[in-house]
């Protein structure tokens, strides 16, 4: 019991920690706060995918993406009749 307690507790901790993360990293590429930035639920993350991810801010929808150790990013405005998969 206490092995599947600390497993579900590592789980949620990896799984708030890649949301802070693209949250942080959308923030510095794109200007916002980070309590500006929502991620969206995406095709990137169904996947599982965390190096792209789409994000709001400000009335603003972007494509993300970062290298695998999310150290760069880059975010993209997209146009309003795009939408982010």
């Amino acid at each position: 019991m206490c092995t599947r307690f600390a497993l579900c507790l590592l789980i949620a901790a990896a799984t708030v920690t890649a949301c802070s993360s693209q949250e942080r990293l959308t923030a510095q590429a794109t200007g916002c706060s980070t309590r500006d930035v929502k991620i969206l639920n995406s095709e990137f993350a169904r996947r599982g995918v965390s190096t792209a991810w789409c994000a709001e801010c400000n009335g603003k929808t972007y494509q993300c993406a970062s290298n695998a150790e999310h150290t760069k990013v880059q975010c993209r405005a997209l146009a309003t009749d795009e939408i982010c998969r």
